[in-house]
């Protein structure tokens, strides 16, 4: 067993503050892709992650890395659920890159609860079968209490550089939507309310229970699908052993039209700006002002190409770094801390979102590197 390192004790909001947490960085597509109910680091075309790049994004002046684990295809059958020694070994060892650059780290349940379809291939932590019966939900919650057991039980001693989140955005396959697109409370979300409450309480609960540094580590408390209005409105925090440990998530990538969809180009207008204000000042009033830290736990938007219309192109590209600049500050202002998801993508088909250099940990481009400096540099060290 691994010697057990320094804990501060301090809350998680004097942690935060203490340790200038101000901005932080997603090693997406990595660790979290999957192909065929089976995770692996490389399947969806980063290299493995290595000790430069953390290095490197440490020295762009992040604080804290989120590193979205899938643990699909690594441990085995019922009763036990048994992770795989290697696989466990090799999620400290990512880990412990970031610690040794100086950075936090958080580690998760990614994938497992979302895959590409969940309405067709939800993955084992499925909310639609919780929520069809009791059988559904108690084998559900039995195998995700089992492995985070296990995954605590690995990680109980080390320091408080290290957080936990029990799963990512888990949702129906609406996306915190009804059936018509629209976000609107209905009684299925608000069971499904109740069960993403529930499960935090459970994850709370077992890791606390594995001891170690585990009963005093500060663990990051999701809503519904992590869209903000719901986190505002409906989570409800676990009953904790350990005072003042507790960081509460969402993520942020609206307008969906333009930061992910790409049907929209600009952005930046009066309407625009209002939107983010509205969905970020809740937070305050919820959790801040009560000394509970936030993070976005994702957020950033998409690269839009247009070969064929430069105008168009040249306009997407400034209203890119313009979001990001304002989303950075915004959450500034309300004391938020925004984590980048950077997935490594800067061509192709997909949700081109990379800034940085999978292979040396630079910037990919002068754009990258203006955007970086914008996010960065909306948080000073002082």
């Amino acid at each position: 067993m691994k010697k057990t390192q320094p804990f501060t004790g301090k809350s998680a909001f004097d942690y935060f503050k203490s340790e200038k947490i101000k901005t932080g960085w997603n090693l997406g597509d990595t660790l979290d892709a999957h192909e065929k109910g089976i995770s692996g680091e490389t399947l969806w075309g980063n290299p493995k992650a290595n000790q430069v790049l953390f290095n490197t994004v440490k020295k762009a002046r992040f604080d804290i890395v989120r590193i979205p684990v899938t643990w699909m295809g690594h441990f085995g059958g019922a009763p036990d659920f048994t992770i795989e020694e290697s696989f466990l070994q090799r999620v400290d060892e990512v880990a412990c890159y970031a610690q040794k650059a100086g950075l936090k780290a958080i580690i998760n349940m990614h994938h497992d609860g979302m895959t590409e379809n969940p309405k067709k291939n939800p993955g084992w932590h499925s909310i639609n079968k919780a929520r069809k019966s009791k059988k559904g939900y108690d084998e559900v919650t039995r195998k995700f209490t089992l492995l985070w057991k296990q995954i605590a039980q690995y990680f109980k001693n080390h320091g408080d550089w290290l957080f936990f989140e029990p799963m990512n955005e888990i949702h129906d396959g609406y996306w915190g939507n009804d059936e018509n697109g629209e976000l609107k409370v209905t009684e299925s979300l608000k069971k499904q309310f109740e069960i993403i409450n529930n499960w935090n309480q459970v994850f709370t609960d077992t890791v606390r229970e594995t001891g170690g540094n585990n009963s005093k580590r500060f663990l990051v408390i999701p809503g519904y699908c992590t869209v903000a209005e719901y986190t505002t409105s409906f989570l409800k925090l676990p009953k904790d052993s350990a005072l003042n440990k507790q960081i509460v998530t969402f993520h942020y990538y609206d307008p969906y039209e333009f930061s992910i969809e790409e049907s929209k180009s600009g952005w930046g207008s009066v309407k625009d700006r209002k939107k983010a204000d509205k969905d970020f000042s809740p937070f305050k009033k919820k959790f801040i002002d009560k000394k509970i830290p936030v993070i976005i736990g994702e957020c950033g938007a998409v690269l839009q190409l247009f070969p064929d219309d430069k105008e168009k192109e040249e306009i997407a590209r400034k209203s890119r770094l313009d979001y990001i600049s304002f989303v950075c500050s915004k959450a500034k202002e309300y004391g938020l801390v925004p984590v980048y998801w950077d997935c490594g993508e800067v061509t192709g088909d997909g949700e081109k979102f990379g800034l940085i250099n999978r292979y040396n940990g630079k910037p990919n481009s002068p754009e990258s590197e203006k955007i970086i400096k914008a996010m960065t540099q909306s948080f000073p060290d002082s």
